[in-house]
């Protein structure tokens, strides 16, 4: 039975009870019941007197017990009756919308990526993050419980599920900032897991919830990651929480298709520099040039300066020497590429600075290092295709790498297989071969997918169109002619979580990047050969050349300085240095920490504390110095527009109001900028107080204390 709501008040009072109107009728007989035994109380026999003088007492009395005067001081009766009317309020079960629920048990993700540091909301999208899911904890009920992940690249449990709201305030306060780009699937694995209701509910710490009810799960992230599809929540009830500025309205009345037609990219208060890359000038061999590109995020245009600085290997984290300026004018939400030439004086650690003030500093510097030449070593795996081979032993590609060519037969060989295992080459290149194992080096496959269990779940796929590709990134420099390409058959699947896609098409990722364990592994889904016949025109364009010299550049870790290689924050960092001890050490970009690093069975050093952009320097005696640069090269982090909130003026159930929502698992999420209310019951401190009410009574009347 529902008694409905009561209006005109801030938050709305339901009252839902579960009992029928017989009951209540019965109910509403109670406290009627009890005034009428006060008057029935007292039953006096008449006895007739010759006279009254004697009995005054009694007559007084008898006005006593008029209806009056019987009701006007007799506080137990006024006990009695509140303490009835208090028990029929709560068994009205009133509640009111708040942020907490009976046994509710709450999973708190919160995104402590890059972009969680920009400024457009005070003081940063993090502590506002932080503040929001604390509301949440101090309007759980004793219990509720919560437990807390904080997500960027990775996932990491900050608490367990516990009761305790000031731990659980306090473990939400110790959430740091990192430099790191977004996954969200790590973090939906981790919570998955965690909060089954299938398994005990003493899971770690603190209180246990007495009921067991589908977690809900609330997300506080700006949305900078990519949807995670195919996901199975269970039983998780997800809710984003959008932290950031909201889209601009889209206003029908000035353009009539903007409400229906395509998506329109939002503006945001930054402007990056998304790739930033050092090589020797091949006209001027005694000359170093240094190039990037910026973007500007922005609705207007931007005029800034771009700085080069020189930092100095034996101070790493102070203030660089300024050597060279550029002008530069950015068009509203475009590129900029920006190019400076310095002469070879040999190892120069270098810093590109933007002097615009926007909402996010970090993307305001980048870092490279010159003259640090090194030859890659390479294996190529193929079963005869000369286009490949052939473009690998162009002068160029000789002048670069060593490069080693081998059939799928050979590389049964325990000579070759040994060197696989030991990491002796930098980059591994398998032509329509899938090997049993990942080789310890970075990868470049052509029409299979590497081994392993992300890649289980894949399908073919015919005749697919390139529809883009990322000219950001270091394999796809001066790529520009894919829309040419033709390809007959390729095979789709989903990259795993951390990959960048490089090369997308109608029916899926052509090609992508994923990170396995301090290596790379780079995916062309399509092959360029099909046994004799062609699968593709690639290789008469002149983009195939150039993404096999940017492999060799980038995943080969062949330069002719070191800026070349790409080193992301949070992810591992393979080093090969020539130390005789089996011990180097390196010291972090700020140069407050040195960590000591033990060479690998594969003769190789992993650092997995790279989690801060700038220069890091490895030493190992007697005078041994590795320098290499790690940068914050992700668009996704840049742009600041908040993804998952659908603006204004759109129709909320049009197709283009889903591709604004994020799609986690199998259906879209529309997110919000505030939590969604949640009913908190009344019904306990009004028993509550009912009972102390009956306690009172029972105490007064123990101690005959009558007015």
């Amino acid at each position: 039975m529902n008694f409905g709501s009561l209006s005109g008040l801030s938050s709305s009072v339901q009252f839902a009870t579960p009992l029928g109107a017989t009951a209540w009728a019965v109910l509403a007989g109670i406290p009627v019941g009890i005034v009428a035994l006060y008057f029935l109380k007292l039953r006096r026999r008449p006895v007739q007197v010759p006279s009254t003088l004697l009995w005054k007492r009694s007559i007084e009395d008898l006005h006593v017990n008029s209806l009056f005067q019987r009701l006007r001081r007799n506080l137990l009766l006024f006990l009695q009756l509140a303490a009835v009317l208090l028990a029929m309020l709560a068994l009205t079960g009133p509640r009111i919308k708040g942020t907490s629920t009976q046994g509710q048990r709450y999973v708190l993700a919160i995104d402590n990526s890059a972009s969680m540091l920009a400024t457009d909301i005070k003081p940063n999208r993090l502590a506002m993050a932080k503040d929001d899911a604390k509301k949440v904890v101090s309007s759980m009920d004793s219990d509720d419980l919560a437990m807390v992940i904080a997500f960027s690249n990775g996932a990491k449990v900050i608490s367990s599920y516990t009761g305790d709201r000031r731990l659980l305030a306090q473990r939400i306060d110790s959430i740091q900032p990192t430099e790191s780009s977004t996954s969200l699937r790590e973090a939906l694995q981790v919570a998955a897991g965690l909060a089954n209701p299938s398994r005990q509910k003493d899971v770690g710490e603190g209180v246990v919830a007495t009921q067991l009810v589908p977690p809900k799960l609330k997300i506080y992230t700006d949305g900078g990651f990519a949807d995670v599809e195919g996901f199975s929540l269970g039983n998780l009830e997800p809710e984003v929480i959008v932290i950031g500025p909201p889209p601009p309205p889209v206003s029908a009345a000035t353009d009539p298709k903007a409400a229906t037609s395509t998506r329109t990219k939002a503006p945001s208060d930054n402007v990056a520099i998304l790739a930033l890359q050092s090589r020797r000038n091949d006209e001027r061999i005694d000359t170093y040039q240094v190039f990037g590109r910026i973007h500007n995020y922005r609705g207007e245009p931007v005029t800034t300066e771009a700085q080069l600085l020189r930092h100095d290997p034996k101070k790493p984290g102070e203030k660089g020497i300024l050597i060279d300026a550029i002008a530069l004018k950015l068009a509203p939400q475009s590129d900029q590429a920006f190019k400076f030439e310095l002469p070879d004086t040999g190892l120069a650690e270098l810093e590109v600075r933007l002097l615009v003030e926007d909402s996010l500093a970090l993307d305001n510097r980048a870092f490279t290092v010159v003259g640090n030449p090194r030859k890659a070593q390479v294996l190529v795996v193929t079963a005869g295709n000369r286009y490949l081979v052939d473009t690998l032993r162009t002068p160029t590609a000789v002048e670069r790498a060593d490069v080693t060519i081998v059939t799928p037969e050979e590389t049964k060989s325990e000579a070759i297989a040994r060197d696989l295992r030991a990491g002796r080459y930098d980059l591994v290149i398998y032509d329509n071969f899938r090997p049993e194992t990942a080789p310890e080096a970075n990868t470049l496959y052509f029409g299979v997918l590497p081994p392993g269990p992300a890649y289980a779940k894949s399908k073919v796929q015919e005749q697919p169109i390139i529809l883009d590709w990322d000219v950001s990134h270091p394999l796809m420099q001066y790529v520009r002619d894919l829309p040419t390409v033709a390809i007959l058959k390729a095979v789709t699947v989903e990259p795993p979580p951390g990959s960048t896609n490089l090369i997308e098409g109608n029916q899926g990722p052509l090609a992508f990047v994923a990170p396995r364990e301090g290596y790379s592994d780079t995916v062309v889904t399509f092959a360029l050969m099909d046994g004799e016949k062609f699968n593709t025109n690639w290789y008469r364009n002149i983009s195939f050349p150039l993404f096999l010299f940017n492999s060799l550049q980038v995943l080969g870790n062949a330069r002719e300085s070191g800026g070349d290689e790409i080193h992301l924050p949070g992810q591992s960092v393979v080093l090969r240095a020539e130390s005789s001890k089996g011990q180097i050490k390196v010291t972090s970009a700020d140069g407050k920490k040195v960590d000591t690093l033990s060479r690998t069975l594969q003769g190789t050093y992993v650092d997995d504390q790279v989690d801060a952009t700038g220069i890091y320097h490895a030493r190992w005696e007697p005078d041994g110095l590795l320098a290499f640069a790690v940068n914050q090269f992700d668009a996704r982090e840049s742009d600041l527009a908040s993804r998952g909130l659908v603006p204004e003026g759109i129709p909320p159930d049009s197709t283009l109001a889903e591709s604004y929502k994020i799609k986690i698992g199998y259906s879209p999420v529309s997110g919000t900028r505030n939590p969604r209310p949640i009913r908190k019951d009344w019904w306990k401190p009004i028993a509550a107080m009912a009972l102390g009410i009956v306690l009172l009574e029972w105490y007064i009347y123990n101690r005959r204390v009558y007015v």
